[in-house]
């Protein structure tokens, strides 16, 4: 099973063992396993290695039940794989610029939930949005120009009455 099609556990949740959603037993326990996946991001396919994924497994049949952390695992070994800038370190950055995340979004002209997604994880930012997230935080007049075109009055958003 993959994790783009695997059931979905909280493992926070439920003590183990679980059972398993596979054969029916009452089986599986945490394990770490070597685990390959193929993942989309940015229009492209990359298969993945994850030497020492922890996921739980079901000790009689073999299916492997992927939890958050073990999704965690996974998108955090494709963000290294293609060199983007890992959650914590968006957050890192922000927060060292004292910015919240609503100002962060306001100046790079993204939703504020996408700046949340970015620092929890649960969303993989672009190769271009990377690199834009990169020149923001490194070039302070990269920054410096970005906030002021934030600040300025948008164009094309005036409505008529």
């Amino acid at each position: 099973m993959t994790p783009e099609n695997a059931q979905r556990i909280d493992s926070r949740d439920k003590p183990f063992p679980w059972r398993c959603p596979e054969c029916g037993k009452r089986e599986v326990r945490p394990a770490t396993v070597h685990h390959s996946s193929q993942i989309r991001h940015d229009g492209r396919l990359y298969s993945v290695e994850v030497p020492q994924l922890r996921v739980p497994q079901c000790e009689a049949c073999g299916e492997m039940v992927f939890d958050n952390d073990a999704d965690t695992q996974i998108y955090d070994a494709l963000r290294k794989q293609l060199s983007l800038l890992p959650a914590g370190q968006i957050r890192q950055n922000r927060e060292q610029l004292a910015l919240s995340q609503r100002e962060l979004a306001e100046h790079l002209g993204v939703a504020v939930e996408t700046i949340s997604r970015w620092e929890n994880g649960v969303l993989i930012q672009s190769r271009a949005m990377d690199r834009y997230l990169r020149v923001y935080f490194g070039v302070p007049a990269a920054r410096a120009a970005l906030v002021e075109h934030a600040a300025a009055p948008s164009f094309g958003t005036h409505v008529e009455e």
